[in-house]
């Protein structure tokens, strides 16, 4: 069981849909998948489930993510086992997201400087969505848990980043998306630090908690176009800067606080997806991914390429993402 969280600083980067497409790829390989959905605006909800799904997970008695920490902010108690949505006829299980984790945060905070003063109360906090995930997954044989994170470095984040396996950094060739990426490791390394010490100053408790060595597994490439089987202008312009920033503002400064914070890859790049445009909004109405869409589904023409095409790209990045994770 690998846990693989998804995460840049800076939005709009197609973090959700690359997380989404490689789930259901890795599914066809014959792995068992858990989707989480931790980024407030529910758009991984929103690939899997139709509305009145996630209507019912909203309700008082509904399964969304938020109602497994839902005692903790309210002083209630510890976290609650809750199980997450299946998709039918698939091995895919998904922890439904919530509007109301938002909620969750200032408690997080609250922890985080308990965590740094060696108390009890601040790791099972921080712990709960950890455990939530890890008991379910271990349960259920799942191969796979894929966790899609808001743009921000605030308390949840860091409290899920640091339960994680694993992290992969979707990017876009632009300016913004290299600026989004200057504090990341220097941020994490701060965080795996000090975590690390209060790990050692709090010693053996009575319940599971995060090993707080989440490894950088490489940056995906996506969103670009291509025209006339070229990359335009703007992955020429910025896609080749990539590198050099992982290698500054990620991969250095967490190698500095372990030197196995980083699978070693040849320039860093696990994996590209180009920009699909109509298909993408297709494939979310149809609460499938984009290489199985079909007429049915509103595909016509050149559409059938574009298909096929995703569908060999993603077989591509399934089986090497596998190979290496």
């Amino acid at each position: 069981m690998k846990s693989v969280a998804f995460f840049n600083n800076k939005g709009g980067v197609g973090k959700t849909t690359f997380t989404y497409h490689l789930g259901y790829a890795l599914e066809k390989l014959g792995k068992r998948i858990l989707f989480v959905d931790l980024d407030p605006q529910c758009n991984l909800t929103a690939h899997l489930c139709d509305e009145d799904t996630i209507n019912d997970a909203w309700s008082t008695d509904g399964n969304s993510i938020y109602k497994a920490i839902a005692p903790i902010v309210t002083g209630a108690g510890d976290m609650q086992t809750i199980n997450p949505y299946k998709v039918p006829n698939r091995n895919i299980w998904a922890f439904i997201g919530d509007l109301l984790l938002s909620d969750f945060d200032g408690e997080l905070s609250n922890a985080w400087t308990q965590v740094l003063a060696g108390q009890e109360r601040g790791f099972r906090v921080t712990s709960s969505i950890y455990r939530l995930i890890n008991e379910f997954a271990e349960q259920n044989n799942i191969d796979y848990i894929l966790i899609d994170l808001g743009p921000n470095l605030g308390a949840l984040n860091r409290a899920i980043l640091l339960g994680c396996d694993n992290f992969i950094i979707p990017m876009i060739p632009d300016l913004f998306s290299l600026r989004g990426s200057q504090n990341l490791g220097r941020v994490f390394a701060d965080w795996i630090s000090n975590y690390e010490n209060a790990k050692q100053r709090i010693g053996n408790l009575n319940f599971a908690t995060p090993n707080g060595k989440p490894v950088f597994s490489g940056y995906v490439l996506q969103q670009f176009n291509v025209y006339r089987t070229r990359k335009t202008k703007a992955y020429q312009n910025w896609g080749g800067q990539i590198p050099t920033y992982i290698q500054e503002f990620v991969i250095n400064p967490l190698t500095a606080v372990d030197p196995n914070l980083s699978l070693t890859l040849a320039n860093f790049q696990v994996a590209e997806f180009k920009n699909y445009h109509s298909l993408v909004p297709m494939a979310q109405e149809s609460l499938k991914p984009i290489f199985e869409l079909t007429n049915q589904d509103g595909v016509i023409g050149a559409h059938y390429q574009y298909v096929d095409n995703c569908r060999n790209e993603f077989g591509d990045i399934a089986n090497y993402l596998s190979s290496i994770i």
